[in-house]
């Protein structure tokens, strides 16, 4: 009976997951599109190009981090058969995430199918610095009189490198690439270990800097100053 019951929920949460994907979403009054085919289509009935341009913004940036090594054009035999998989590496698929921003600015983000790969035999956890930590340092920097700072990095996976090893098929927003077998070499956003390769980068970066890390919180870096 309560392997049933599980079954019972499991499956109306995957139905209400259903009926979510299919539903027409907005932002700020924007509709927002689930394919890039659905981007295509409401900027032709907008009369512009925010989607595509936003979709093509997205590319740009992986371009610059080189996150894709594009090894030619896919080949297939019958049934669709990849003839030429590079060895070692599992097919996966990509998709777009899109949103709009406060300011109406239209934005796409490149995502990676994780859950068509494997386990990792490693553990991916990536810890996040604790609210309480930064209510403490908040408290500090206010009784000494410290000046605080903010930043953000931006594409912040795509700083560190991926050990996974999956391939994608470049769609039509590819451009010239569409059709051609991309290794992803990069930490796509998506993939599994993604979250732990930023975090190992990150802290590489950090250690250069003369940071450590403080005992209590391992997401609160200090260094010595003058």
């Amino acid at each position: 009976r309560a392997m049933r019951t599980k079954r019972l929920i499991r499956e109306i949460k995957q139905s209400q997951l259903r009926q979510a994907r299919r539903k027409t979403q907005f932002m700020f009054g924007v509709q927002i599109p689930k394919t890039y085919q659905e981007a295509i289509a409401l900027d032709e009935r907008n009369g512009n190009t925010k989607w595509q341009d936003a979709t093509k913004l997205e590319l740009s940036q992986h371009d610059e981090y080189k996150t894709f090594n594009d090894v030619g054009e896919a080949k297939f035999g019958n049934g669709r058969k990849l003839l030429n998989a590079p060895s070692g590496y599992k097919q996966i698929r990509v998709h777009k995430v899109y949103a709009v921003k406060h300011d109406l600015r239209h934005k796409a983000r490149l995502v990676a199918g994780g859950h068509l790969t494997g386990e990792p035999v490693e553990s991916v956890y990536s810890s996040v610095v604790s609210l309480r930590s930064i209510r403490l340092t908040t408290l500090l920097a206010e009784l000494n009189q410290l000046e605080l700072w903010g930043a953000d990095v931006g594409n912040a996976y795509l700083e560190a490198d991926t050990k996974e090893k999956v391939f994608i098929i470049a769609g039509k927003e590819f451009g010239d690439r569409a059709g051609h077998i991309l290794i992803i070499k990069k930490a796509l956003y998506g993939l599994k270990t993604s979250g732990k390769r930023y975090h190992e980068k990150f802290s590489g970066c950090m250690h250069q800097l003369g940071f450590k890390q403080y005992k209590a919180d391992r997401d609160v870096w200090m260094r010595p100053t003058k």
